[in-house]
């Protein structure tokens, strides 16, 4: 049976995986990229301050108010950011640039592509350094993701926090 599915898989230009149990495993394809949609409960502006001011890699270089970040409208309550991929991965880390009022970040979420929301990291960011990242690492998701959420408390710094771009690292799903 088995060399009778290997000839028809060989008419259509296709074979079947190697059985063998010395053959090599296909090292995967790692992948980071930055977010190519945005959108957020608020923004402070438009253009400027506005959520697709988070887009693409960063921008800001010191610690201060930029308008190529994206800030909330009222900097003192809780505010998202979503971000969206062009390729899905199987995340293991997410890195959150922020250029003004940093310790607001209180959690991060993958959203799988079946829509199934994943908090991968909950807590009180530091501070310092300003301008600085949030890291946030983890060993491959079981599941394909190209959305992260970021949640903010600006409460807890009664100030701005702003988010000049988030990169999003994995594991290819599918061949490019």
């Amino acid at each position: 049976m088995l060399l009778g599915l290997s000839a028809l898989l060989a008419g259509c230009g296709l074979s079947l995986p190697s059985l063998d149990p010395d053959a090599p495993t296909p090292t995967p394809v790692l992948l980071s990229q930055w977010a190519a949609s945005a959108e957020a409960s608020s923004q402070y502006g438009l253009p400027d301050w506005s959520a697709a001011r988070a887009l693409g890699p960063p921008e800001v270089e010191t610690c201060s108010d930029d308008p190529r970040a994206w800030a909330s409208q009222r900097g003192n309550g809780v505010e998202w950011l979503t971000l969206t991929y062009a390729e899905p991965v199987r995340a293991m880390e997410v890195r959150v640039h922020q250029s003004y009022g940093r310790g607001a970040l209180s959690r991060v979420t993958l959203i799988a592509v079946d829509g199934e929301a994943h908090v991968v990291w909950e807590g009180t960011d530091p501070e310092e350094p300003c301008p600085g990242v949030l890291t946030v690492r983890m060993p491959p998701t079981d599941y394909a993701t190209q959305t992260v959420r970021i949640d903010l408390d600006e409460s807890r710094t009664e100030y701005w926090n702003q988010i000049d771009a988030v990169a999003l690292m994995g594991e290819v799903t599918e061949q490019r």
